[in-house]
């Protein structure tokens, strides 16, 4: 399993094991918490470009996850490739962000 510790048929990532905090991942594509919360609310007009279809629906939680994901991945990332651009943006500065890092590398 590439070096990671497997349980059975399930592979353990220490980084999964801490959810970022959720003001954390509002900063990551913030607008996608309006959509999810106008989708679940169905507080849309008929005008609205977002409606509550089977993929909008589905892209919002993808989405929702992939921002959870890339925060708990952007820890062991930023080691790895230091220089990339994207590591320059103010999230990764943020007091929480390097609250949640030093958290992650305690359990990892």
């Amino acid at each position: 399993m590439a070096g990671f510790p497997t349980y059975g048929r399930f592979c353990y990532l220490a980084r999964a094991a801490l959810n970022p905090p959720t003001s954390l991942c509002k900063k990551l594509f913030p607008a996608i918490g309006e959509w999810h919360d106008r989708l679940a609310a169905k507080e849309l007009s008929p005008n609205d470009p977002i409606q509550p279809t089977v993929a909008e629906n589905s892209f919002v939680q993808v989405t929702m996850m992939f921002r959870k994901t890339f925060i708990q991945d952007s820890v062991l990332m930023v080691e790895l490739q230091p220089c990339y651009p994207i590591w320059q943006h103010t999230i990764f500065s943020d007091p929480v962000y390097l609250s949640f890092k030093r958290q992650v590398h305690i359990l990892a």
